[in-house]
């Protein structure tokens, strides 16, 4: 099974992973133990070239406030929301706008009746954070990868894939979830859409 460590102040450190590719499906040689950069200053990336230690990068959590999973019951389908853990990739919005999301007493409601399931289904699916969910009939259903693999976005994060093992109790989905490569997400170490704001290149 693949491993991710994220070490303290440096890179992720990954072992045993096979297949590790750009976000256009070019593939990237693989070793038994590899070193990603997740400092955003390092040369080679997306390996770490020990910038970290000379930029004096730090891995904290900055981010203090906390977010409740929340539910939205429809019909025929209940959407499952952890926006603490969302990385801002808009695929919700541009799938189904009518469904993600109004803002109502300062936080985000989905609308799971205003679109067919399966439109809602497709488009959670395509969240890379994890940070959504379904359920049917009762049943969440998180899990849409079989193969481990991680895959290197142009200009922002890491979409791990696969249920590639990573120790982190804020860890939503288990299975999918987007790790920070740009060294400026305040929720370290999930990437939080701040790539997009700082014009991270690589």
């Amino acid at each position: 099974m693949a491993k991710i460590d994220a070490s303290e102040n440096g890179p992720y450190i990954v072992t045993n992973l096979n297949k590790l590719t750009h976000s256009n499906n070019e593939p990237l040689e693989t070793k038994e133990v590899m070193a990603l950069c997740r400092c955003g200053a390092s040369k080679t990336k997306p390996f770490c070239d020990g910038a970290h230690a000379i930029n004096g990068f730090s891995s904290k959590k900055e981010r203090e406030e906390t977010y409740p999973e929340e539910e939205f019951v429809g019909k025929d389908i209940t959407i499952v929301d952890n926006v603490g853990i969302c990385a801002h990739a808009g695929e919700c919005v541009k799938g189904a706008p009518d469904t993600f999301f109004t803002h109502e007493d300062n936080k985000r409601v989905s609308h799971p009746d205003n679109d067919g399931k399966e439109k809602i289904i497709n488009t959670i699916k395509k969240c890379p954070s994890g940070s959504l969910a379904y359920k049917v009939d009762g049943k969440l259903e998180d899990q849409y990868f079989s193969e481990e693999e991680i895959v290197i976005t142009k200009y922002g994060p890491l979409h791990v894939r696969g249920s590639v093992e990573f120790d982190n109790s804020e860890l939503v989905s288990k299975e999918h979830y987007t790790l920070c490569r740009c060294g400026a997400s305040k929720n370290k170490p999930f990437c939080d859409g701040m790539h997009a704001k700082t014009g991270f290149k690589g």
